[in-house]
């Protein structure tokens, strides 16, 4: 008969209209499974936006010429500035920073300092000497994950003068959180 049908394994009639009715409910119906997909669809996006952060961000290499023993860095400190790392108001995992004191003067003492902000004033947060000869040409200064959320500053400073106007090679690895 028109507008009528048989659900499979039932013995009453449903008519079309209380089918329609049913699927066009806002609590289970068609509608509802939307609304409910587009949240899951939503979150997923969300869940793949987090798992394309821990590929990291593209590796930064570069190199600087600074006045190491006669110059004088951002803090006013004997040395110049290397690099600085992330922004201010902006959360970073730093995975690694290196640094290549090859081409300073044999028994030279390499000063490493870094610097960045606690409560609003830059503060020194790191000070490591290293002698180049007895120490590795590259510096593991950073070698596992640490959490800035403010710039962080690389300074370097030269006991010889001699070591004015040389080049420090640095490279670095963020991760977005």
């Amino acid at each position: 008969m028109p507008g009528e049908f048989y659900i499979e394994n039932k013995a009453e009639k449903t008519d079309l209209s209380q089918v329609l009715e049913k699927l066009n409910n806002g609590d289970f119906g068609l509608q509802a499974l939307e609304t409910r997909l587009n949240a899951l669809g939503i979150k997923v996006d969300s869940i793949q936006s987090q798992l394309d952060k821990l590929a990291g961000e593209t590796p930064v290499s570069g190199s600087i010429t600074g006045n190491w023993n006669s110059g004088t860095a951002t803090s006013g400190e004997t040395g110049a500035d290397v690099v600085t790392i992330g922004a201010n108001d902006s959360k970073k995992k730093l995975h690694s920073l290196l640094l290549n004191i090859g081409s300073f003067q044999a028994g030279s003492k390499i000063i490493v300092k870094l610097f960045m902000q606690v409560n609003g004033t830059e503060r020194k947060v790191y000070e490591q000497e290293f002698k180049q000869g007895d120490d590795p040409d590259g510096l593991w200064i950073v070698n596992g994950t640490v959490s800035i959320h403010e710039g962080l500053r690389v300074e370097a400073e030269s006991d010889k003068a001699a070591d004015d106007g040389v080049a420090m090679d640095y490279d670095y690895m963020l991760e977005a959180i």
